[in-house]
């Protein structure tokens, strides 16, 4: 079987996923090769080291179709008709790309079914709770949604909602959002190790909670502020570390200044994927408040760096990796009151964190890309399963 990726920038975290499927694929007999559309990522501004590393390696089958642009960039015409024809030339029996959405998923769409030359199979981490949902929108995106064969997306809640864009649970599987856990593990003991020279290199307290966001209203950055002075474990010397950038920085800084607790907030703006295992490792735990994440790498990777999380119920890791009383907490948004005591609880009792610390290294040893690779291989064989059957019985 002939397997072709199109993602719009293949940055630091799809690598290891991409890597992962590339060799389960050759040890099923299978073929994969890789088109990334932009060379540049139109999320993150740091620079990507391992998408930088893997292309220095001249890998096999694998090229970027436009030679400047994000993946933020609308597909121009000359790029759709390269994309178009680099599809047509390598002729495969399965395409896996981001999104369904996206101008090059939407070309592959109607490419599929023009040609009616291979299954299309998207990638997402979207689901039902992610904000507000328009019913016109719905029926629209049901409309475009149906026209794929399958769907790899992030949890259980993921799945539940491509079904109700018309990907039956046959046609569906888990383990997009995954990690290179044991990348993340390794730094994050590394750092451990050396703990005085990684205090002083990014200005870190002795004790602190981790929050890695972007200051955007959604993130609810403030309810963390809020609910971590009303916890009191500051008074016990737990300071707040916010690690990321946004447009309400600069309020943020005036809420923190004006909670008298200033002295003790860190404010530390984005730093690369490598740079982040050092603060994990250090941190008493991680807290994610927004009122809705689609998922919430942050908390997979403090995860693999033994480091227990609170998030809030519309978080995607809330309930599939984050298990309330077992590796953390699970909370409603904008409860201020309720996280508030859990900072509280779980910042007063080292018994606690360290058997969720236990728990959440347990936990996250099933989210690696050798599930991203087991599911994404298992939906191209089932597809194309379903194709051949029909072929032979004639109705296709």
């Amino acid at each position: 079987m002939r397997i072709l990726f199109v993602i719009g920038n293949l940055g630091d975290y799809h690598v290891p996923r991409y890597e992962a499927l590339v060799n389960a694929a050759a040890s099923r007999g299978h073929q994969v090769a890789l088109l990334e559309v932009f060379p540049r990522s139109g999320v993150y501004g740091f620079p990507q080291e391992r998408r930088a590393a893997f292309f220095a390696n001249r890998p096999r089958q694998a090229e970027t179709l436009v030679a400047d642009g994000s993946d933020s960039d609308s597909l121009g015409v000359s790029a759709s008709a390269r994309l178009t024809t680099k599809v047509l030339e390598f002729g495969p029996d399965v395409v896996i790309t981001l999104g369904y959405n996206t101008g090059y998923s939407t070309l592959l769409c109607a490419l599929r079914l023009l040609t009616r030359r291979y299954k299309l199979i998207y990638m997402s981490d979207s689901k039902a709770d992610d904000g507000l949902r328009h019913r016109a929108k719905e029926r629209l995106k049901r409309w475009l949604v149906s026209r794929f064969d399958g769907a790899l997306v992030a949890g259980e809640k993921h799945r539940r909602y491509a079904q109700s864009l018309g990907i039956p649970m046959a046609r569906s599987r888990i383990g997009f959002d995954v990690i290179d856990v044991d990348y993340f593990a390794q730094l994050a003991q590394q750092a451990r190790d050396d703990d005085a020279t990684v205090r002083l290199r990014f200005g870190l307290p002795q004790r602190y909670v981790l929050c890695v966001s972007r200051f955007v209203a959604r993130k609810n950055v403030d309810v963390l502020i809020e609910a971590w002075r009303q916890s009191g474990v500051h008074e016990q010397g737990v300071g707040l570390v916010l690690v990321g950038q946004g447009p309400l920085e600069a309020h943020l800084r005036e809420r923190i200044e004006a909670s008298g607790v200033a002295s003790q907030v860190t404010i530390l703006q984005s730093l690369a994927n490598t740079e982040m295992p050092n603060l994990y490792a250090l941190a008493e735990f991680v807290v994610l408040a927004s009122e809705f994440d689609q998922w919430g790498l942050c908390v997979s990777e403090a995860f693999a760096a033994s480091c227990p999380a609170i998030v809030t119920r519309t978080c995607g890791v809330a309930d599939e990796v984050v298990i309330d009383g077992v590796n953390g907490f699970v909370v409603e948004p904008r409860d201020v009151n309720t996280l508030a005591l859990r900072i509280a609880e779980l910042g007063g009792d080292r018994v606690m964190r360290d058997r969720f610390a236990l728990n959440a290294q347990t936990t996250i040893r099933r989210w690696t890309p050798t599930l991203f690779a087991s599911s994404a291989l298992d939906l191209a064989e089932t597809t194309t399963r379903k194709a051949r059957d029909s072929a032979r019985h004639g109705l296709v």
